[in-house]
Order: structure tokens, then C-alpha cells, then sequence
């Protein structure tokens, strides 16, 4: 049965990865922009409630009236907010952006089982708000697991939101039903992987308790990110993060987005200006997703991207970056003086 079982997920995941390469070959190349070097911040530890140690790294000046917090999607990290980060700077000189990893992620401390979830990942967002900001008014902005971490925190902490955090950005994200998602896959192929996907992330965090290195599905993992024509250069950044991804994170949190359904927590914000960015191309967290999530936001901005996938915030770093300042702005109105932009 195992060996049968075993078979079954390969051909599904190998399937899954022949439709993706068919479908990457079919796009037509564009030339990659210029690369942003990596950036480099004042970098400093958090310790979470369970004493886990959280890799986090401020940017631009110390002492600024807002503070921005980012925070990254499921098997990656924060250093691919390096570019938004960096336009952010450009624009402003009065904003202190801040970036971690989740634990699991990066340069953060391991998670466990029973603490690889999002409710887990709301109470770490509160830690780090709690120690970087003060009591400085916060922005907050999460990209896909990043922004369910943002629903989480709201359904555990509703009176910080209006108050303590003053905007709140949504990029790439989703409020529940992930479980319907066939990732633009063939419906029987998708429902054969998601079966099947469970066991084969569990088979390669035991073979990396093993000592065996583990294999990245490169061409699915781009099909599922990125929409045909994607920068080759951003394709290529995004796969060398999730690479460095342990087998066991990608295994310990796969559970949590089954339980994700957190469309009432946004029932906080309704008073918070909010920005909510998509690429209409997004096959993890399709564009419907987005809108779900704007039209329970009645002071919500959605700003969707054509022929844009998942990793919007890389592609169109400078843009998302442009309306990240436009939502600073906008949460600060009414409480003091905008903040002043650089050209």
C-alpha cells in the first residue's frame, strides 16, 4: 500500500510539474530588469511569548512618527521585500520599515507541530509590533501567509486595530477557502496533488531528518508563483529563497491553511484605511480572493496588477511600493500632520 501510495503521489506531483513546464515553455521571455542589491539593515533578535528568536531588520531612520511592518508568505523569507523596502526609502524619509521571519523561516528560530499555525503567527506579529514600534502608531502589510497572519493577529487582538495599527495591506492574499483553489491546474490533477501533497512534504521532512537533501519542484513551484512572461531575474530570486526552505517548515505548516477562514476578523479593520494588492494571474490566492477581502473593508483600496501572479510585490515592486506611502498617508490623515513624501 505504501509503495502503491508513494507511486500515485509521484505521478500526480509529476503531472502537476509537466503542465507547468508545457505552460512556462509557451510563455514568451522579457528581457530581466535590474536586479536591487541586497539590503541591509539594522538587524536585531525578538524573542516570541515561547522564547523562540525572530530574525528581524529595521530600515531607514530611528526615530519617524509611523512604523511600517512587513511581513513575508509561507516558505519564504523577508529579505524578498528588499525591493519594495528600498522604493519605500526612496519615496520617504520619514518612515522606519521593518521586516522578519517567521519562525521556521529565514533567519528565524525552528517551529514545532503545535506551533506551526497562524494563530501562533498573529501572536509573534504582536510581539515584534510591541518591541519595534513603542507606542508609534503602526502600519501593517503582510504578502500571502504574511497577510492571513494580519487576519489572525486581528482576530486575537481586535482593539489594537484604529488605534495602535492605523493601515493595514494586503498583498497577494486570501481570507479562506484555499481549499477550492486549483492553483489554474486541471481539476483532476489538482485534487490528486493536494491529496497527495500531505504525504510527499511528510516523506521529505523525514528524508531530511535523514541527512538527504530536499528536492524543490523548480517548475511547478514557478508556475504556481509566477505568470508566463514573469522577470526571469525575479523567477530566479523568489526559487533561491524557497530553496533554502527546510522540508520541515514546508511540512509543519501546510495543515494551518486548511483551518484558514478569517473573513469575520476583518470586521476590525472596518475602521482602518487599508490597501489590498493582486495580480489578477495570482493561481494560489486567485484575484476573487482580493476582492473578498476589499469589499469587507469599507475604507479598503484594491489595486489589481494584469498578467500579474502571485509575487506582486516583487514584480511590481515600485508600484506597490508607490501605494504603501499613498496608505501611510491616508492611515495618518485626521490624527497629525501627513507624513511629508520625498519627491
Amino acid at each position: 500500500m505504501r509503495r502503491r501510495t508513494a507511486v500515485l503521489t509521484a505521478s500526480a506531483l509529476a503531472g502537476a510539474a509537466v503542465v507547468a513546464r508545457r505552460r512556462a515553455a509557451a510563455a514568451a521571455a522579457v528581457p530581466a530588469p535590474e536586479r536591487p542589491a541586497p539590503l541591509e539593515g539594522r538587524t536585531r533578535t525578538v524573542r516570541t511569548d515561547d522564547g523562540v528568536e525572530l530574525h528581524v531588520a529595521e530600515h531607514g531612520p530611528a526615530d519617524t512618527p509611523v512604523v511600517m511592518v512587513l511581513a513575508h508568505g509561507y516558505t519564504q523569507a523577508s529579505r524578498l521585500w528588499d525591493g519594495t523596502v528600498r522604493a519605500l526609502l526612496a519615496l520617504r524619509d520619514d518612515l522606519r520599515v521593518v521586516v522578519y521571519d517567521h519562525r521556521g523561516h529565514g533567519r528565524s528560530g525552528r517551529a514545532t507541530q503545535e506551533t506551526a499555525t497562524l494563530e501562533q503567527l498573529g501572536r509573534d506579529l504582536a510581539r515584534v509590533v510591541d518591541e519595534v514600534a513603542g507606542d508609534r502608531p503602526v502600519v501593517l502589510g503582510g504578502h500571502s501567509m504574511g497577510g492571513m497572519t494580519l487576519m489572525a493577529l486581528a482576530e486575537q487582538r481586535p482593539e489594537l486595530f484604529g488605534d495602535r495599527v492605523v493601515g493595514a495591506a494586503f498583498v497577494g492574499t486570501s481570507s479562506g477557502g484555499l481549499a477550492d483553489v486549483t492553483w489554474s491546474l486541471p481539476a483532476p490533477v489538482a485534487r490528486a496533488v493536494k491529496k497527495l501533497l500531505p504525504l510527499a512534504n511528510e516523506r521529505a521532512y523525514r528524508a531530511e531528518l535523514a541527512g538527504k537533501g530536499r528536492t524543490q519542484v523548480a517548475a511547478l513551484d514557478r508556475f504556481v508563483l509566477f505568470a508566463a512572461g514573469a522577470s526571469p531575474a525575479d523567477v530566479q530570486d523568489v526559487l533561491a529563497v524557497q530553496a533554502e526552505c527546510s522540508a520541515e517548515t514546508i511540512h509543519l505548516f501546510l495543515d494551518t491553511f486548511t483551518t484558514h477562514d478569517r473573513v469575520r476578523a476583518l470586521e476590525a479593520l472596518r475602521e482602518v484605511p487599508a490597501l489590498v494588492v493582486a495580480g489578477d494571474q495570482d493561481r494560489l490566492c486567485p484575484v476573487e480572493h482580493s476582492r473578498t477581502i476589499a469589499d469587507a473593508l469599507p475604507l479598503g483600496e484594491l489595486v489589481v496588477y494584469p498578467g500579474v501572479g502571485h509575487m506582486v510585490h516583487v514584480e511590481r515592486r515600485l508600484e506597490v511600493a508607490r501605494h504603501l506611502s499613498a496608505l501611510v498617508d491616508r492611515a495618518l490623515a485626521g490624527r497629525r500632520p501627513a507624513l511629508r513624501s520625498v519627491g
